[in-house]
């Protein structure tokens, strides 16, 4: 794949023609040099807006470009490339930037992307996390984040998907990667779950050690085998709370007519000892003694008084005798009467009593039967949590067994393909001595056996690399690396924003256009990069005019400027606040 062209349907735009197999320089300048505007710049004159527009012709996500669409309502942007020879047109509106036009044919984002991805990258089946939004930016890294490690060309990436992309385009075998992968993902979710169970109140005394399962699943055995022997003979009663209600009022009933009979027993009891007492004969013989001794003496009239009097005494207690004999016998039948009704009452009462004696209420016989249902299924979760804990063990041995074997195997493969790899170290190697003679410098990889996801350590290196300047040289020649020498792809191009020349040493600035000239004179790949007025005079000064012209005049395909608005890429004065 290489770049011809970038256009857009308003003619403000600067439209950028690309020259096949060849170096592409867009050179931001100032147009008086001699200007101490500080308004005038050649930092916001599109450079790395092209970056963006290339990506968003090539599907870049929606969501990156907020703004972008906001801010250029009625855009439509195009992007020529030729894959193995064919040509290509990818055109995207900001009206409707969800779908791109692929040779005139719409077609979704995700679908897009998928043909862009059988066309530039062999991926193979069965490989996840690899795809062309993925790898693309090792090739046109998108922004600034971009600048900063040499192995994350997106801010965007994990860790695994970051050491898979670098695998994958310096040609290693990326099932290896993948697998160890899966088995790790695999190994954390087991101990995850198996962490689970200590926030589980029933289990969490399991896990520790301080009961047994065994033990414990035994006495539950035995409760749920009594529980269900008691709901097998259990006679559950509808009406159960009715008939209590019932037995209670006859209760109180008894109890009132048993009380009655004893208050008339009592009523009788009086009675019978009011009739013990008998009138006394001496009374009338005692009143005249009592006169006598006075010296009164009774006359006729009076002892008949008298006699009259003791008839009418005897007469009174006869009656009174006959009125509790009378009163006696109506308390004698109702107590009769009275007993007989607390011996009905009482059949009634212990009728309903041997009722509720024999059957339970009906809650009675749910709430045995959830005491039931919840020791099932403690049991059940025990036995699950026994079986789990014993299959989480042996997947835990067989994973640690096949990270063994993948490991062992890795090894194995890097000693297969060493003549490979030390052609990947060589190139980056002599790219790196063409600016640090004196350094130590490297590729390496290795296999990763510690406790991750990750199968591959891919590192590159050079003395004192933790310098801007000399990161950015580290990335430049790693970049070189994967285009000329790196395997899975039809991308024969790199495009490099100008920040990558930022903080870099002038001599190795220079020195990085000569490697850039002699690297794709002759050859089936393309540079592209854009670079600043600043950074060309310090060029211009190290290589002469004469191969500054041959190598940077020669090969810049277009100047945008701080005149005005107009020389810019876009023509137009806007602000996008995308990255």
């Amino acid at each position: 794949m290489q770049l011809i062209k970038v256009s857009a349907n308003q003619p403000s735009f600067k439209t950028v023609n690309f020259k096949k197999n060849s170096l592409n320089f867009i050179v931001a300048k100032q147009k008086d040099i001699e200007s101490q505007s500080v308004g005038k710049t050649y930092n916001g004159v599109g450079k790395s807006l092209l970056v963006s527009i290339i990506h968003f012709c090539l599907g870049s996500r929606t969501q990156n470009y907020k703004s972008f669409c906001q801010k250029l309502p009625e855009w439509e942007f195009s992007l020529e490339f030729i894959i193995d020879g064919l040509p290509y047109t990818a055109t995207r509106s900001t009206g409707n930037p969800n779908r791109i036009h692929l040779n005139n044919v719409e077609l979704t984002l995700p679908k897009f992307n998928s043909q862009m991805e059988e066309l530039c990258f062999q991926i193979p089946n069965g490989t996840a996390n690899l795809s062309f939004r993925t790898l693309l930016p090792f090739f046109v890294r998108p922004n600034k984040e971009g600048y900063v490690n040499f192995d994350e060309a997106s801010k965007s990436f994990s860790q695994y998907q970051k050491m898979l992309s670098n695998a994958f385009l310096l040609g290693l075998d990326v099932f290896l990667a993948h697998n160890k992968y899966h088995f790790k993902k695999e190994q954390d979710r087991i101990k995850k779950l198996e962490s689970n169970f200590k926030d589980d109140e029933l289990l969490r005394e399991f896990f520790s050690g301080q009961k047994d399962v065994a033990l414990t699943l035994d006495d539950l055995d035995e409760q749920i085998e009594r529980l269900e022997k008691d709901l097998k003979n259990f006679k559950v009663a509808d009406d159960y709370y009715q008939v209590q209600l019932e037995a209670d009022k006859v209760e109180r009933k008894l109890f009132k007519v048993n009380n009655k009979v004893i208050l008339l027993k009592n009523n009788i009891n009086s009675i019978e000892n009011s009739l013990k007492i008998e009138p006394s004969k001496d009374n009338l013989d005692e009143i005249q003694s009592i006169y006598e001794e006075s010296n009164v003496y009774f006359s006729e009239a009076l002892n008949k008084t008298l006699a009259d009097l003791e008839l009418f005494y005897e007469k009174l207690i006869s009656n009174r005798k006959r009125r509790l004999l009378e009163e006696k016998n109506k308390l004698d039948l109702k107590v009769k009467d009275e007993k007989a009704e607390s011996q009905k009452l009482q059949r009634e009462f212990d009728s309903l009593m041997k009722y509720l004696g024999d059957h339970e209420a009906l809650d009675v016989f749910v709430t045995i039967s959830e005491k039931n249902s919840n020791l099932k299924s403690n049991r059940e979760n025990l036995k699950k949590y026994q079986v789990l804990q014993t299959e989480y063990k042996e997947k835990l041995r067989e994973i640690e067994k096949s990270q063994i074997e993948q490991s062992e195997t890795t090894d194995e493969y890097l000693k297969s393909i060493e003549s490979e790899i030390n052609k990947l170290r060589s190139y980056f190697r002599n790219l790196v001595k063409r600016f640090y003679p004196d350094s130590v410098a490297g590729l390496t990889i290795d296999n990763n056996d510690r406790d991750n996801q990750q199968r591959f350590d891919i590192d590159v290196k050079i003395e004192s690399d933790n310098s801007d300047g000399i990161n950015n040289v580290k990335i430049f020649c790693y970049d070189l690396t994967l285009l000329f020498k790196g395997q899975n792809h039809n991308v024969d191009f790199v495009f490099h924003d100008s920040r990558l020349f930022d903080s870099v040493d002038e001599r190795q600035k220079a020195e990085l256009m000569r490697i850039l000239f002699e690297e794709f004179t002759n050859t089936n790949k393309q540079y592209i990069a854009s670079i600043n007025q600043n950074q060309l005079r310090e060029i211009n000064n190290i290589l002469g005019d004469e191969t500054y012209e041959k190598i940077i005049k020669d090969n810049t395909i277009l100047t945008l400027t701080d005149e005005d608005s107009s020389e810019k890429l876009l023509g137009i004065q806007v602000d996008i606040e995308d990255n």
